[in-house]
């Protein structure tokens, strides 16, 4: 049997020595993979933790509107007033806003009591807050080509720009810091508070006299003993219709009276004798004279209606009992003056409607007389 026996450099100890260097060989391998692996997760904590400290950055850099005011420290009673008047929100949104921003040493400036009477009234307040705000965002560069403009504001009221030597004015308010640029706006700070002019009072319409309008005259002036005048003028209005329309009517019956009884036969001898029987004579003379005579009246009355009265709605809204007259109705005007007679001065139309009164009061009395004396002596009175 032949036995063969390794070369001599295959030792046992060979082989240990390969091992050992396999063995140290991985060692290094994996120690620098795991020095790989940290280097790389520690770069990984630090750009999430770099991206984190920009985007905070970011997002102080651009707070909104309200929140770069109360940063600042110099507009603490502009925060507190807007938070009175329910503003924050508002200035807290998309906007975009232009806000001329009056500091603290602003409101100082105002009388003393102002800015806490203001926080009671919280309309005028808003009124104010909102005129230092404009729509949209208007930079320094935009603003100082408005010289001499008005700008609209979100109260409605327009600021006045002027652009001098001595800077930007908004109103009477300097601008004394400009574009500091928020997340929905901008804001320009100004040294005092700009109020909106006040709006024009509304002119006071004088209490309703019943004394003063068309039909007083002397010689009694205004005679009312048993107190039926109303002193409302809507009720007074329907009064005054009335007597308008009865003094027409009146009059209209006096001339036919006076008419009928002067012995102008106008119908032969088939309409005569006392005026109070008239009416009867043409009913048996004329073919449907009572239907003419009422569809005339009825006409004449439907077109004032439609022309003078309120509708029904109307009439229940204003609480004027049944029926109740236009505010602008002229009682008694039917449109109707084809020879130009009505006064266009006032004072003029007020005198007519006097005479016109006057002169329906006593057709009215007259007229009862007439029918009065002929009913009780059954003969005309001419």
């Amino acid at each position: 049997v032949t036995h063969r026996f390794p070369p001599r450099h295959c030792s046992v100890f060979t082989y240990t020595n390969h091992i050992s260097l396999i063995y140290h060989l991985y060692y290094f391998i994996m120690q620098k993979y795991i020095s790989l692996i940290i280097a790389i997760s520690q770069c990984a904590s630090a750009f999430r933790f770099g991206v984190s400290s920009v985007r905070n950055q970011f997002s102080l850099r651009m707070a909104d509107i309200v929140d770069t005011a109360v940063a600042a420290g110099s507009f603490n009673t502009l925060a507190a007033a807007l938070t009175a008047a329910g503003l924050v929100d508002t200035l807290k949104g998309p906007g975009p806003f232009t806000v001329f921003a009056p500091t603290d040493e602003a409101f100082a400036k105002l009388p003393a009591g102002t800015v806490e009477a203001l926080l009671k009234d919280i309309p005028k307040l808003t009124s104010i807050l909102t005129y230092h705000v404009v729509a949209g965002k208007v930079m320094a560069e935009t603003v100082v080509t408005l010289n001499g403009k008005k700008v609209k504001t979100v109260n409605g009221a327009e600021v006045t720009v002027s652009v001098g030597a001595g800077g930007v004015k908004v109103d009477s308010a300097n601008v004394v810091t400009t574009d500091i640029v928020t997340d929905n706006g901008v804001i320009h700070v100004i040294d005092s508070v700009i109020l909106p002019a006040a709006a024009p009072a509304a002119p006071v319409k004088p209490a309703f006299n019943p004394k003063l309008e068309a039909g007083v005259s002397g010689p009694f002036g205004f005679f009312d003993p048993l107190g039926i005048c109303p002193p409302e003028k809507a009720d007074f209005m329907k009064y005054r219709e009335s007597e308008l329309k009865h003094g027409r009517i009146a009059m209209l019956a006096v001339l036919g009276a006076l008419v009928g009884e002067s012995g102008l036969t106008f119908f032969g001898d088939n309409i005569n004798g006392p005026a109070i029987y008239q009416y009867q004579q043409a009913e048996s003379y004329f073919n449907a004279w009572s239907f003419n005579v009422v569809g005339l009246a009825l006409a004449v009355e439907g077109y004032n209606i439609v022309n003078g009265w309120q509708s029904v709605d109307e009439t229940m809204a204003d609480s004027v009992g049944v029926a109740g007259l236009k505010p602008d109705y002229v009682n008694g005007d039917l449109k109707f003056d084809p020879l130009g007679l009505k006064p266009r001065s006032p004072a003029e139309f007020k005198t007519m409607v006097t005479k016109e009164l006057n002169n329906g009061r006593l057709a009215m009395l007259a007229i009862a007389g007439i029918v009065a004396q002929e009913l009780v002596t059954g003969k005309s009175i001419l």
